[in-house]
């Protein structure tokens, strides 16, 4: 294993030299924290943003000010159904017992708006009707025969904070381990027959195994780095971040369980990935066309997440972890919601991921052993 260390040593040295891996990699740390910085503000914006009103008659007594509480700023309109259009975010016609609302369905701003006046609107009816069975001795409570009680089995804000880590933490993590060692990888490859020095390591009498070994062992390195790098960024701005609720639970933490399962999961993708962007790195003779050769991965990497984003409650059977990067995804999810391992999904996932290592290594192996890789045409 001398050999094999030797070729780690020197492609570790040589991609902390190379300026567009180091960059890749600061770029992902700095990037993280960003991006998440304005998604806060954006929600925050929103949840506090006012929204203007336009009205025509006379508001209900009472009802202006529950209005104006929810940020909802009311401006007299001659016709609301046409200020709806363009000037106000809603329009509304107060009329002797019945409310005319005018909103455009395509304008986020509208929608959100629609659902406040609808929630205040509830509320309105809702008290007006208590008053006026209690004035005439009534138990208002006759309206509500059955009452809800609700008994969350979970904190609320744990779970928010959880379905957002769910999506995001998987995302950054397999994303980041492909950009870490996208870089890493060609240069090790298609980099070096490109500058010709490929030729000189492999007439060496080291195996060409052990130096595969050691270039997938350099890359794999690298990838966890930068993913560990994009990870420690996004918790400290989270830690920034600030969820309503208690002081306690305030902030955006990961549960104890789900953190030896992603160094888990983050070491067979790293394996895995390495040995396919260096069998796709030995097939280019340049570094540019091993980019157009690597680039549809991050195809792959995007679509799984996709999948929890767009469908939160995708419920699979146990096939689904054979998929590679798809389960992946699935483990972390499952881990981080429920804040328990699913033993068999993660032994079928583990099973998955070393086979797609292996066949990654074998083929990367074949190519690495062809004689082409020793000339320059």
């Amino acid at each position: 294993m001398r050999a094999t260390w030797i070729v780690y040593r020197k492609e570790v040295i040589e991609i902390l030299r190379d300026r567009r891996t180091l960059l890749a990699i600061g770029l992902a740390a700095l990037a993280t924290p960003i991006v998440l910085g304005v998604i806060s503000q954006v929600a925050t914006r929103t949840a506090t943003q006012a929204y203007t009103v336009g009205y025509s008659g006379d508001i209900p007594a009472g009802l202006g000010e529950l209005l104006t509480a929810t940020n909802l700023r009311l401006v007299p309109a001659a016709d609301p159904a046409t200020a709806a259009k363009q000037q106000v975010d809603l329009g509304v016609a107060f009329k002797s017992g019945e409310i005319d609302e005018y909103y455009d369905p395509s304008r986020q701003s509208a929608q959100i708006a629609d659902v406040r006046l609808q929630t205040v609107l509830g509320e309105y009816n809702a008290a007006k009707a208590a008053a006026a069975l209690q004035s005439k001795g009534v138990d208002p409570g006759i309206l509500t025969p059955v009452r809800l009680v609700g008994h969350p089995l979970s904190s609320p804000v744990r779970a928010a904070s959880n379905a957002f880590l769910s999506f995001f933490l998987p995302y950054i993590l397999i994303t980041m381990i492909l950009t870490g060692g996208f870089s890493a990888a060609l240069d090790s490859t298609a980099g070096e027959r490109e500058r010709r020095t490929l030729e000189s390591l492999l007439l060496t009498p080291a195996p060409r195994s052990r130096i595969l070994l050691g270039k997938i062992a350099a890359v794999t390195t690298i990838s966890l780095i930068a993913a560990v790098a994009a990870i420690v960024s996004m918790f400290v701005a989270l830690s920034r971040i600030s969820l309503p609720g208690p002081s306690e639970a305030s902030h955006i933490s990961l549960n104890p369980i789900a953190i030896p399962l992603m160094v888990w999961v983050a070491l067979l993708i790293a394996l895995s990935f390495s040995s396919v962007t260096l069998a796709l790195g030995t097939l280019a003779k340049t570094f540019r066309q091993g980019q157009a050769y690597v680039t549809p991965l991050y195809f792959i990497t995007i679509f799984p997440a996709s999948i929890v984003l767009f469908i939160p409650d995708f419920n699979p059977g146990l096939a689904y972890y054979l998929i590679p990067i798809l389960n992946a995804v699935l483990v972390l999810r499952d881990a981080i919601v429920h804040d328990a391992v699913a033993w068999p999904a993660l032994a079928v996932t583990s099973l998955s991921l070393l086979a797609t290592g292996g066949l990654a290594w074998f083929a990367a192996l074949r190519l690495f052993t062809r004689e082409a890789l020793l000339t320059r045409t």
